[in-house]
């Protein structure tokens, strides 16, 4: 069998150099019960974020405790309030993927009538928002959850 997967998936998985384990609160507009909300700077559509479970190293959805999920999923469900208040979609996917960051992480991808891939996923090919759209998109965001 011809492997596939990084030579370091394994340790990933473990938590070695997790990028989610750093202090995220500088990147967060949003501080949940057990998460931090970030804006996704290489967005596949306008208000992309990531919710970032924060307690501990998780890389699998199955490893939480029940209250641990019923917290997690109430904080990804204010958030995607936020984004829905901020941004107008049509619709909102939330996609729990790890596939490169295996630190569980849900993103929340909303829809547009004019986006590229009606009734289907978005392609994930995204180029990094410009700075000055990324700030102001972040303070939406963040003044949405604070008001």
């Amino acid at each position: 069998m011809k492997r596939t997967w990084p030579e370091d998936w394994e340790s990933r998985k473990r938590g070695v150099r997790c990028p989610f384990c750093a202090d995220l609160t500088g990147q967060s507009f949003h501080s949940g019960r057990v998460s931090e909300a970030l804006l996704e700077r290489y967005a596949i559509a306008n208000g992309h974020v990531a919710v970032v479970f924060r307690r501990r190293h998780v890389a699998n959805f199955t490893d939480l405790a029940p209250e641990e999920l019923t917290e997690y999923w109430a904080d990804i469900q204010d958030v995607g309030r936020t984004v829905e208040r901020v941004f107008k979609p049509c619709h909102v996917n939330y996609l729990l993927l790890g596939n490169i960051v295996p630190h569980l992480h849900v993103h929340i991808v909303p829809r547009y009538l004019d986006d590229s891939a009606p009734e289907q996923p978005l392609p994930w090919n995204a180029s990094p928002v410009p700075e000055e759209l990324f700030a102001a998109r972040f303070r939406q965001l963040r003044d949405a959850t604070t008001s």
